[in-house]
């Protein structure tokens, strides 16, 4: 009995004591004097049942809240690692609400005070952004992320600043915490793969974040377009062709589908032609000849389009004369001058969407190149001077 009795007594006075470090730490606290204020509270933790006590979590909450935003210098022995010190902060904040009621004063000041802490750390880490300090913005968000870590856009905002920094992988894990809470916006989707691609990723593991981006806005065409171009580097022609016909059945007078088309169409035709399939090779000339002049109808100066429609179109000219390198002499003593003329029938074709392309964009080395070899076949002798004026 004497055994219990001095136990009780013990807690008692233990209890009281912890009462009295409490009170002492918010002394200090209002003097701001966050040293003794810190070593009060912390003795306070040190005593029995102190775990419970609702107040003594607020008050280490503040205490150590004060010091994280003071700039004291003399502070920052106590901020050599911010992660741990907002780690301790938060925590204490959130063991007062577990602690208290839904309408206690202690568990309305806890709520208020994680508001603010997220708060602080999205106001300052958008100053610091706005002023391209990347890396100390990176920060500033973190403040945001441990304060209420479901909410996105401390994620979404650090993933940004590490693109902007160069700190690929570290935007990749933030814009994936934020997938896990909620859908990407397409500016997240957009930085996510920019992320990627700067880390050099597999076109596989790519094209699962496009796909991704795709289920979640199908109808979003520069990611139609990024799938169609990561399927191709992956030899994917047939999935290629298939997402964009879908695509510019949705989307018909899309012109920029038509002009992918255009390009894919031309793809499969040179692709056909080596695998030795030529009759499929000329379906997808011809299916890629009416997407070009489609597309060129609408937007003549278009540099690309007319670029490379030339270059399809001379293909053909060239395969004629290859097959024409190929004759014997008695062949083309009877063959060969009739057959060159079809090639020079595709250069001319070819030609007048390789002079767009010059006069869209003179001084370009490979359209000077290309219209270099079609003055000399078609023996253009004063085109070819003046072009090499250039």
């Amino acid at each position: 009995m004497k055994h219990l009795l001095s136990i009780f007594i013990y807690l008692l006075s233990a209890n009281s004591y912890s009462q009295d470090l409490i009170s002492v730490a918010t002394t200090m606290l209002n003097d701001k004097n966050y040293v003794e204020a810190k070593a009060a509270i912390d003795e306070a933790f040190e005593q029995p049942g102190i775990s419970d006590n609702p107040r003594a979590w607020f008050m280490k909450a503040r205490v150590y809240h004060e010091i994280f935003e003071s700039k004291d210098p003399q502070l920052n022995k106590f901020k050599e690692n911010p992660s741990e010190l907002i780690n301790t902060i938060v925590d204490s904040y959130n063991n007062t609400l577990s602690l208290t009621t839904r309408k206690s004063n202690l568990q309305v000041l806890a709520k208020n005070q994680i508001e603010i802490l997220w708060a602080n750390g999205i106001n300052e880490g958008t100053r610091l952004f706005q002023a391209q300090k990347f890396n100390d913005a990176i920060d500033a968000f973190l403040v945001s992320k441990i304060s209420k870590p479901t909410e996105t856009r401390a994620f979404i905002f650090t993933a940004l600043c590490a693109v902007y920094a160069g700190k690929y992988e570290l935007a990749v894990e933030n814009y994936l915490a934020a997938k896990d809470l909620d859908v990407l916006s397409k500016q997240a989707y957009d930085g996510l793969i920019i992320a990627k691609r700067n880390l050099r990723v597999s076109p596989e593991e790519l094209l699962d974040v496009v796909e991704d981006a795709r289920f979640n806005y199908p109808d979003h065409i520069p990611y139609v377009i990024e799938e169609v171009r990561t399927l191709i580097r992956i030899g994917k022609l047939e999935e290629a062709e298939s997402v964009l016909n879908t695509a510019v059945k949705r989307n018909p007078s899309n012109m920029e589908l038509v002009l992918r088309q255009a390009d894919l169409f031309d793809i499969i035709f040179k692709t056909a032609y080596a695998e030795g399939r030529p009759e499929r090779s000329e379906s997808y000339f011809e299916q890629a000849s009416m997407n070009y002049e489609r597309f060129l109808a609408n937007s003549p100066d278009n540099f690309t389009a007319n670029y490379n429609y030339a270059v399809m179109i001379n293909e053909q000219a060239n395969r004629i004369y290859t097959r024409i390198n190929l004759m014997s002499n008695e062949e083309y003593e009877i063959v060969g001058k009739e057959t060159e003329e079809i090639g020079h029938d595709w250069t001319r074709k070819a030609l007048p969407y390789m002079e767009k392309a010059w006069e869209v964009k003179q001084g370009d080395k490979k359209v000077q190149e290309a219209l270099t070899v079609f003055y000399s076949r078609l023996k253009m002798d004063e085109k070819l001077i003046a072009l090499n004026r250039n």
